[in-house]
């Protein structure tokens, strides 16, 4: 099993968690053009940088090919002369204001607007989903801060586009490494003072940070700095990415990735580290549920998949049966992480009419993969690449793609269909 290790021992941001993702293998085009489906003038360059003399990688993300203010690194200091830890605004999105960084403050954006900019872009279904997490979990955070309902939440810094690009960049840069479990550390959270935001002092930690890892029932410290460590964005991103938070877990290491946040504090180098390897505990497997329902209307079906989906489930698919009696049926299959088995059990019980189901633990083998572009009469359509060995199994063209290419070109989904993988073949190589 890939497994990977989230080192917070500095706090984490959002930037800092895309530095070290694309420091540990993760692909720069995965990420470009993931964000790009989001916002046509958004990109993420890197930049090998050093903090405590430990080589990192800076993720600076760019608005039509120009650094975001939010992305430049702050020299303001707080009342007690230390520089913030991270290159990130603070995220109080219903009151509005990041950490007093001096910057002209980005326009807020109602969490429905990024729910409908994520919905709407041509992205991976799983990047996607952890995109749409993340911001759920701080549209919840900012709602129990503020005593408002979560739709009623208007995002500041979390909305601009840079941390858009942060979270939509971490998303597809984990799913590119094809991770099976990811453990996080004890988050380090900071503390002392406050700092400012547009409305006032928001006290370290800020309540949208401790609200959202409550939630996730992760383990936090303060830490040795006296200032914000961890922001909302970081926080949401490791409670959306953490199976289970701990020490690094007994793996054999591949990859190790260090990612930089935008200022240089003395107190602690400010770093996230990412450790990729191969897990040796055959215990950490994934889990299958299985039930069998032969009397719940069939139309009510797709809800169910997709809200297991919702709930973290890795996959989840139906098989036809017959029963005793000749009764027709289908067996209902979800494949799982042990962080989501829960929420997931809760969905199939509430969802369905099943009163009971099996659990039972597997080992995933999983092919390489990587992403690339085809053109379809103009229109371009993703391919998600399979290697093995070193070898290309398999190219496969994104339906989610194919379908809304056939609606521009009005044609047939079949015609386009083998035409991407006609200008697929050339990718085996």
């Amino acid at each position: 099993m890939r497994i990977a290790w989230i080192d917070c021992s500095a706090g984490a941001s959002g930037d800092m968690l895309l530095g070290a993702f694309l420091s540990a293998g993760a692909d720069l085009n995965v990420v470009n053009t993931a964000v790009a489906a989001v916002d046509p003038s958004l990109s993420v360059t890197v930049a090998l940088t050093a903090r405590h003399q430990i080589a990192a990688t800076k993720a600076t993300v760019k608005v039509d090919g120009t650094p975001h203010p939010e992305s430049i690194p702050d020299t303001s200091h707080d009342a007690a002369g230390h520089g913030h830890g991270h290159g990130h605004g603070h995220a109080d999105a219903a009151s509005g204001d990041s950490a007093g960084h001096g910057h002209q403050h980005p326009p807020t954006r109602p969490w429905a607007e990024v729910r409908r900019l994520l919905e709407q872009a041509q992205l991976d279904t799983a990047v996607r989903a952890r995109a749409l997490d993340t911001f759920a979990r701080l549209a919840r955070a900012e709602a129990a801060a503020h005593g408002v309902e979560p739709d009623a939440v208007h995002f500041h810094e979390v909305g601009a586009l840079d941390a858009i690009a942060d979270i939509v960049g971490v998303a597809a840069a984990s799913v590119s490494l094809d991770i099976d479990r990811i453990v996080v550390s004890t988050v380090v959270l900071g503390g002392g003072g406050q700092v400012r935001g547009q409305h006032g002092g928001i006290p370290v930690p800020g309540p949208a940070v401790l609200a959202v890892l409550s939630e996730a029932q992760a383990p936090v410290t303060g830490g040795q700095a006296p200032y914000e460590m961890t922001t909302p964005t970081g926080a949401a991103l490791l409670a959306t990415l953490a199976d289970d938070f701990g020490p690094l877990p007994p793996m054999r290491i591949e990859q190790t990735g260090v990612g930089a946040g935008g200022r240089d504090p003395v107190e602690v180098p400010n770093i996230v580290r990412v450790v990729l390897g191969e897990t040796t505990d055959d215990s950490a497997t994934e889990l299958v549920y299985e039930t069998n329902v032969d009397d719940l209307d069939p139309r009510i079906w797709p809800q169910v998949l997709a809200r297991l989906m919702e709930a973290g489930a890795a996959d989840a698919w139906l098989t036809p049966i017959l029963m005793k009696k000749g009764r027709p049926a289908h067996t209902l299959s979800v494949l799982v992480g042990r962080a989501n088995a829960e929420t997931v059990r809760a969905v199939i019980l509430s969802e369905t009419s099943a009163i009971g189901l099996r659990e039972f633990g597997i080992r995933k083998h999983a092919a390489d993969r990587e992403f690339a572009t085809v053109e379809v009469d103009g229109q371009r359509i993703h391919v998600k690449i399979a290697r093995y060995g070193g070898q290309v199994v398999n190219v496969q063209p994104e339906y989610d793609d194919v379908a809304a290419a056939a609606s521009v070109l009005k044609k047939p989904v079949k015609s386009v269909l083998a035409k991407a993988i006609a200008a697929g073949h050339d990718l085996w190589g």
